[in-house]
């Protein structure tokens, strides 16, 4: 690079660039992506870092660079995007591409509509067609081929997400003229996702589920690339699931691991056949602190650690694997394109619990530990539930507290017939460096429960109120449940804390009673 007079640059074997192959040429193809991870911090770095050593170290390097969004936050201005996007991946751009989509941060000082602010003085996307693809006349949302794989990218933010709306009339013109044997879709806002935000609850979301969903797999989408919800999801192999909540009854077409080592990978018809299913990638990992609200049911594998993607297509084969900070390849999957392959729904397909998806947590309050508690048909208000309630005539027991189950340590063996309720309560302390969003209640319980922190009631589970009345709602202890706390982390305090739970039984006679909780800790990392 010059001015004209004098060089800019060094002469240097990373300054450089590869042009695209023609569009329809095989050629293997290294795709790295990765979201949310403009915060200059050392997540983002050790993401980076990790990225770059393992490409380093298996000799081959990526073609292609996806970022999913909030690439700078917290507004994604002129300066934030040079600290913690370029001067971060300097030696990375100096020689890939990188294919952006615009995040909630970004949108912040950067409009879809107009095509002005910093993110679109950032980067020059093809809006004309330049690089394969139907012209979209917008840098807010645009497509491009390289060789056999059809990208497309989709503004969630801030344009209008209706199906009759530019975006979504412009995306079925595209999808219908490609001939691409690959189609891989990215855009910020996810359509399935439980981690740090909600894709049952959030307009922008649900949009891009219930509108652009059906529009994609009825074109063969093969993956959908997300951020903003920070966490590391995976689905199975889908089809159809539009819903609102969304549900895994009739849209799972296959509910292995992917893993050509272990369920097996997933098959689909060779070219892009319509509905022959979806794997949904959540990659918001990228630089951001990793939690979750819950548990999405079509996920197959859900992740709180910082890293990224890496996709290898090769032909009809597409291996994908998530690269954590330290470097470790973790979750393994394939995509084998060939023949004709008609997609059959799994009846009954696998759901994911907590036990089976995340079991790297710390205990605060541990399984089997001692609680104060207290029988009987009636307690009102919440004295007993606060950190200085009088505990002179509680009795103390180890969980589970209950009857009529295995589970029960504590055996209640006068309560059947004579009384309904049970409080049981626990003091604890939250250990330095604890991150209150990562907490959660994980309790197998038989009927209903409210719980309480530090005597103000959260929630309630299987229960109802009507004023003071509380109508009781049959629930078996069939295993243990999560119920994450990140909602209300500022409501843990420094030190001593104190969590409550006021348990119900459906009916004096009921033939068993449970209640068996414990406090937990997500952590990051294996």
């Amino acid at each position: 690079l010059s001015n004209g007079e004098a060089p800019l640059t060094s002469v240097s074997k990373e300054l450089r660039f590869t042009t695209h192959p023609v569009i329809g040429t095989a050629k293997n193809t290294r795709i790295w992506v990765v979201g949310d991870s403009g915060t200059g911090g050392d997540g983002q770095k050790a993401v980076f870092k990790a990225q770059e050593k393992y490409t380093r170290e298996a000799g081959r390097d990526l073609d292609l660079y996806l970022h999913l969004g909030d690439m700078a936050y917290g507004r994604g201005t002129d300066g934030e995007f040079q600290a913690k996007f370029f001067e971060i991946y300097e030696s990375r751009l100096r020689k890939t591409v990188c294919w952006p989509t615009m995040g909630n941060h970004e949108g912040l000082t950067s409009k879809g509509f107009s095509g002005i602010g910093p993110y679109y003085d950032a980067y020059v996307v093809p809006t004309k067609g330049e690089a394969g693809g139907v012209p979209s006349g917008k840098e807010a949302y645009y497509s491009f081929d390289y060789g056999e794989i059809h990208f497309i990218c989709l503004d969630s933010f801030d344009l209008d997400r209706s199906t009759g709306a530019p975006m979504a009339s412009w995306l079925k013109e595209d999808l219908k003229q490609t001939k691409a044997k690959w189609l891989i879709a990215f855009w910020h806002h996810p359509p399935y996702t439980k981690g740090s935000h909600d894709s049952d609850k959030e307009t922008q979301l649900v949009d891009m589920r219930e509108n652009f969903m059906p529009i994609l797999e009825a074109a063969g989408v093969d993956l959908v690339l997300t951020g903003h919800s920070h966490i590391y999801e995976r689905s199975m192999l889908i089809d159809g699931a539009y819903h609102t909540p969304t549900h895994n009854h009739g849209v799972v077409l296959d509910d292995g691991d992917g893993n050509p080592h272990g369920d097996g990978a997933y098959h689909k018809s060779e070219g892009l056949a319509p509905h022959n299913g979806t794997v949904s990638i959540v990659a918001g990992h990228g630089g951001k602190p990793t939690f979750l609200k819950g548990i999405s049911p079509i996920m197959r594998t859900v992740i709180l650690e910082y890293g990224s993607v890496i996709l290898d297509v090769e032909g009809n084969i597409l291996n994908g694997f998530m690269i954590d900070r330290h470097g470790h390849k973790t979750d393994p999957f394939q995509i084998v394109k060939k023949g004709v392959v008609v997609p059959k729904v799994v009846e009954n397909p696998w759901t994911p619990t907590l036990k089976d998806i995340v079991a790297n947590v710390t205990e605060i309050i541990p399984a089997k530990s001692e609680w104060h508690y207290r029988t009987g048909n009636q307690f009102t208000g919440t004295d007993w539930a606060k950190p200085d309630a009088n505990l002179e005539n509680w009795k103390t027991g180890s969980v589970g507290i209950g009857y009529g189950h295995k589970e029960a340590s504590t055996i209640l063996r006068g309560m059947r017939k004579n009384y309904a309720q049970v409080v049981l309560r626990r003091d604890f302390e939250l250990p330095e460096g604890t991150d209150a969003r990562r907490l959660g209640l994980a309790i197998n319980y038989d009927d209903g429960f409210a719980l309480y922190l530090n005597g103000t009631r959260l929630f309630d589970a299987h229960i109802t109120r009507n004023g003071n009345a509380v109508q009781v709602r049959n629930h078996e202890a069939t295993g243990e449940q999560f119920f994450p706390l990140a909602k209300y982390a500022q409501r843990f305090k420094p030190g001593k804390n104190t969590l409550a739970i006021h348990g119900y039984n459906v009916q004096l006679n009921s033939g068993d009673f449970l209640m068996n909780p414990r406090l937990v800790e997500f952590r990051a990392g294996p």
